[in-house]
């Protein structure tokens, strides 16, 4: 019973997202444009570093494209239906957060449900578009495996996103301003748009063990392109589940000591 209810509010909140898409067409068009342009400008940057030498690694200008797609899709999930994330700071100086816990349903739920940018699934068809041109250019031969492995892909990758997100969103509960390291982990995002072989070991090992951003994109890849013996069907979910636990955690205890503003 408790599940149908948060399908129903979850359906009615995306029925509100979609409703003020669609009564602000100019600014929804210019959300669209501007993401398009944000990721555009990293995706030439990459480009120009792989023409001049010819590819970055052993990756050539297709892998790379694929690279670039598959981050771009989590990313568009990322900010279509969990955004709202990134307002917990306000919400926390403003006591916004004491509408939600007067209310009957999750405080984490109806957080998310305040926002959601189905902008970014437009963008994402263009990412997608990218995708299927890469894997074509590639030569890449889809089975049942690969696909099993792209559908986890997405799954996992927007949990693993999003829940890093999450983790140090709520640090303001007990940081002022703690949004400025949560914009630092966004930044370090650009890194695993390239991919992380041709960085020194310790960022390897940063964004593989410390904060595992590149199981987001990078290591689905090398599972599609057969270049590593890493078992990532096996390692997608667990990174997945962790990050979720450790960001449920966090949350919890975070909203337990909330105490509003007083005022």
């Amino acid at each position: 019973m408790r599940m149908k209810y948060y399908e129903k509010l979850w359906l009615r909140y995306m029925r509100i997202g979609f409703l003020c898409m669609t009564q602000y067409p100019a600014d929804t068009m210019i959300w669209f444009i501007s993401m398009i342009i944000r990721e555009a400008c990293g995706f030439v940057g990459i480009l120009a570093v792989a023409g001049v030498t010819g590819h970055l690694g052993d990756w050539g200008i297709y892998e790379i494209c694929l690279l670039f797609s598959m981050c771009a899709v989590i990313e568009a999930m990322g900010q279509a239906f969990f955004d709202n994330v990134w307002a917990i700071d306000k919400m926390i100086r403003r006591g916004e957060m004491d509408t939600f816990l007067v209310r009957p349903a999750s405080p984490f739920i109806q957080m998310l449900g305040q926002v959601m940018h189905f902008q970014a699934i437009l963008s994402m068809a263009v990412y997608v578009g990218i995708l299927v041109w890469s894997i074509r250019g590639i030569g890449l031969s889809i089975g049942v495996r690969e696909i099993i492995l792209l559908i986890e892909y997405i799954i996992c990758g927007t949990m693993i996103n999003s829940g890093i997100y999450t983790i140090f969103n709520t640090l303001n509960f007990w940081i002022v301003q703690g949004d400025d390291i949560a914009v630092l982990v966004q930044t370090c995002r650009e890194f695993v748009k390239y991919p992380l072989q041709v960085f020194p070991t310790a960022i390897q090992g940063l964004f593989t063990y410390i904060l595992p951003l590149g199981f987001v994109a990078y290591y689905p890849v090398l599972g599609l392109l057969g270049k590593t013996r890493m078992p990532v069907m096996i390692l997608l979910p667990c990174v997945a589940v962790l990050t979720v636990v450790i960001a449920s955690v966090l949350w919890r205890r975070g909203l337990k000591g909330y105490n509003s503003t007083g005022t």
